[in-house]
C-alpha cells in the first residue's frame, strides 16, 4: 500500500471486520496483565483528524513496554472489532515512525486554537489591571512560576480540554466567561473571582504527568494521594504567608479552590459560600461542558447524533443540519 493511501485510512470512517494500516498517535497507553499472566496494551489512538479509537496489543514483550509509551507516533496494522457496542483496533503490528515515512508527529497532535502568547498576555494583563495588592501578587506568584509548564500542560488526562496547551486554553476561556457575567452581577469582586479562575486548576500541574506534546501518561503519587484541589490550597497557604497576605484574601481564594467541584463526592468537601465562588464553579462548568460538545459534535454528521458521553452524564448530543 503507499504511503499516500496509508494516511488516508481515517478512524471516522473504519468499519467492523476492516484491516488497517496507518500511522496512528499513541494519547494514552496503559499496559494491563491478563488473566494467563501475559501482558498487553490498553490503549487510545488518534489519526491526524485527532479522532480516537481504543486500540490493543496482545502479548506484548518486554521491551515493548519501553519503546511504545505515552506521545508516541507509530505505524500500525491491525484489524477493527468491536467490544461492548465500540470499535476498537486490536494491534497485530507496530513500530515507531521513522524519516522514510515522510509523516510529521506535529500533524497528530491536538493543539488548542488560540496563540500561546496572546493567552498568556490576556490573562497577564488582567493580573496588572488587579486593585487588591494582596490577590494581585499572591495570582501573579503562582502564574508567574508556571507559564513554560502552561505552553503545553493539559487539563486533563482525558476529559475537557486533555489537547496541548490545554490547561492554558480553559482558563483563558473562563476569563472571557468570567469578565462578560462580572459586569451583570454589581456584588461581584472581580479581582477576586479573576484570581480564582486563573489559580482553580493550576494545580493539576502537580497532579498528572504530561510530555511536551501534552500527552498525560500517568497521575504523580501527589495526584492519587491529594489530588489538584488540596495541593493547591497548599501551594496558596505557602505563597500567601510568604507574601504577608490578608488573612481573609488568604482564606476566601482557598474556599474557592476548595469547592469549585461544588460536590463531596468530585472532590469538595464545600460548597461555594459567597457569589464569586459560585460563579467560578459555573464559569468552569459551562467552558467544560461546551468544549465536550464540541468535540463531540465535529465528529459526527449533522441531522445524527454522537455516542452517550460520560463526561455529560451519559447524553448523547443531537447536532444539528441547519446554519
Amino acid at each position: 500500500m503507499k504511503k499516500q493511501e496509508e494516511n488516508k485510512l481515517k478512524i471516522k470512517s473504519v468499519q467492523k471486520g476492516q484491516n488497517y494500516l496507518g500511522f496512528l498517535f499513541i494519547k494514552s497507553q496503559m499496559t494491563k496483565t491478563a488473566t494467563n499472566g501475559s501482558r498487553y496494551f490498553n490503549m487510545v489512538l488518534n489519526d491526524a483528524d485527532f479522532d480516537e479509537i481504543d486500540g490493543k496489543k496482545w502479548d506484548v514483550k518486554p521491551e515493548e513496554e519501553e519503546i511504545f509509551t505515552n506521545g508516541k507516533l507509530v505505524k500500525i496494522k491491525g484489524k477493527v472489532q468491536e467490544f461492548n457496542n465500540r470499535l476498537q483496533l486490536i494491534v497485530e503490528k507496530m513500530r515507531l515512525v521513522d524519516e522514510s515515512d515522510e509523516v510529521s508527529i506535529n500533524d497528530f497532535i491536538e493543539t488548542v486554537p488560540v496563540d500561546i502568547d496572546e493567552m498568556l498576555g490576556y490573562i497577564n494583563d488582567t493580573i496588572d489591571d488587579f486593585t487588591n495588592a494582596d490577590i494581585a501578587a499572591i495570582t501573579s506568584k503562582i502564574f508567574s512560576d508556571q507559564t513554560e509548564i502552561l505552553s503545553y500542560f493539559p487539563a486533563a488526562k482525558k476529559h475537557h480540554h486533555a489537547i496541548k496547551g490545554g490547561l492554558l486554553y480553559h482558563i483563558y476561556s473562563m476569563l472571557r466567561i468570567g469578565k462578560s457575567l462580572a459586569g451583570i452581577y454589581p456584588l461581584i469582586n472581580r479581582d477576586l473571582l479573576y484570581a480564582g479562575i486563573i489559580l482553580h486548576d493550576i494545580g493539576k500541574i502537580n497532579e498528572m504527568v504530561s510530555d511536551e506534546n501534552g500527552s498525560v501518561s500517568d497521575y504523580t503519587p501527589e495526584g492519587k494521594l491529594l489530588g489538584h484541589i488540596t495541593q493547591e490550597i497548599v501551594e496558596l497557604e505557602l505563597v500567601g504567608q510568604s507574601l504577608g497576605a490578608d488573612p481573609e484574601v488568604l482564606m476566601m481564594l482557598k474556599h474557592m479552590i476548595l469547592s469549585h467541584h461544588y460536590q463531596p463526592e468530585f472532590g469538595s468537601p464545600k460548597r461555594p459560600m459567597f457569589p464569586e465562588a459560585e460563579l467560578l464553579h459555573h464559569i468552569d462548568m459551562i467552558d467544560a461542558r461546551m468544549y465536550t460538545m464540541e468535540q463531540a459534535l465535529n465528529r459526527v454528521e449533522p441531522g445524527s447524533f454522537t455516542e452517550a458521553n460520560w463526561s455529560l452524564d451519559g447524553i448523547s448530543l443531537y447536532r444539528r443540519s441547519f446554519l
